[in-house]
């Protein structure tokens, strides 16, 4: 199965080097077919361009990223989030790797209520927690940024 690039950056160069991969692979069947004068081998080279350009251009429309990606996630995780979560985890996806301490203050919860919460998001792998210094800072899970 082919998987699809992740960055910008890995769709573009894709989509270059199968341009070329096309180009030159059309243009060496054209070649097998066609003699060699410069009137042929010129419509060859722009046939063989402008197909190489077609393919490329629907790959990267292929490749783009799922508009339903990480959205999509938090809609079917908030049906299963009680409202505290929710508040919780909107934060932590404005802000990523905000402390434990933040959210306390942002939410006017209580420092054990927030600390039950994030203990409750990270057990069911949403969010993970990194230890900084007597706190904690607080990032959304891998799997949900994808």
């Amino acid at each position: 199965m082919v998987r699809k690039p992740s960055t910008e950056n890995e769709r573009i160069l894709s989509t270059v080097l199968l341009i070329f991969i096309i180009f030159f692979g059309i243009d060496a069947i054209f070649s097998l077919f066609f003699e060699e004068s410069s009137r042929i081998m010129h419509y060859r080279m722009t046939l063989s361009f402008v197909i190489g350009m077609g393919i490329g251009f629907l790959f990267y429309l292929w490749a783009r990223p799922s508009e339903f990606g990480m959205d999509r996630s938090i809609d079917i995780l908030q049906r299963a989030l009680t409202e505290d979560e929710i508040l919780l985890l909107d934060i932590i996806r404005n802000s990523e790797g905000v402390t434990q301490d933040s959210l306390r203050f942002r939410t006017g919860f209580s420092k054990s209520k927030v600390s039950a919460l994030l203990l409750n998001l990270e057990k069911k792998g949403i969010i993970s927690r990194e230890r900084l210094g007597r706190t904690y800072k607080v990032y959304i899970s891998d799997w949900l940024k994808k």
